[in-house]
């Protein structure tokens, strides 16, 4: 098989989002961002063009176009937080949090967090486009609060975007 086709198949097989909804557990996606994100970095140190890839691996799904951006932009956040280095790609394979490699929160997990709290918006927790990597303090001090970030989302999802 082609490296194109293994990243492609990877990344469609993970997102699926009728397997997902039988997955048990809490933030059964959590692990499967990771993975995405390890697979989406494989793919361009390939060189293969992570867009397309991407609107491939995502055809069929509810919000194609919000869980392609929103992959892609946890793809920056890894970037900039040094989070693809081998020993975090190691561990990203396999769905364990990787350590922030560079800026203020050097030596910190990187954990997932839900732009929507799961606490007040259930219904999003196994949505990708509602997943963000950032470091475990900032996380842990968000709680369950709605500011601008979160209104626009909402707006995103009540407008029918896609």
């Amino acid at each position: 098989m082609r490296a194109e086709e293994t990243a492609l198949l990877a990344i469609r097989s993970l997102t699926d989002e009728a397997r997902i909804q039988t997955l048990k557990g809490d933030r059964p996606c959590n692990d499967r961002l990771l993975k995405v994100l390890y697979w989406l970095n494989t793919a361009s140190q390939q060189g293969q063009e992570v867009h397309a890839l991407m609107s491939r691996a995502l055809a069929g799904h509810s919000r194609p176009s919000m869980t392609k951006d929103a992959l892609l932009r946890n793809a920056r956040i890894c970037e900039s937080l040094g989070l693809f280095s081998p020993d975090n790609l190691a561990k990203m394979r396999r769905g364990v949090s990787p350590v922030i490699e560079r800026g203020p929160y050097a030596g910190e997990i990187a954990e997932v967090d839900h732009i929507l709290p799961v606490s007040l918006f259930p219904q999003y927790d196994r949505a990708f486009w509602n997943l963000e990597l950032m470091p475990r303090p900032m996380n842990r001090q968000k709680a369950a609060k709605i500011g601008d970030r979160q209104r626009a989302l909402l707006q995103r999802i009540a407008s029918g975007e896609r």
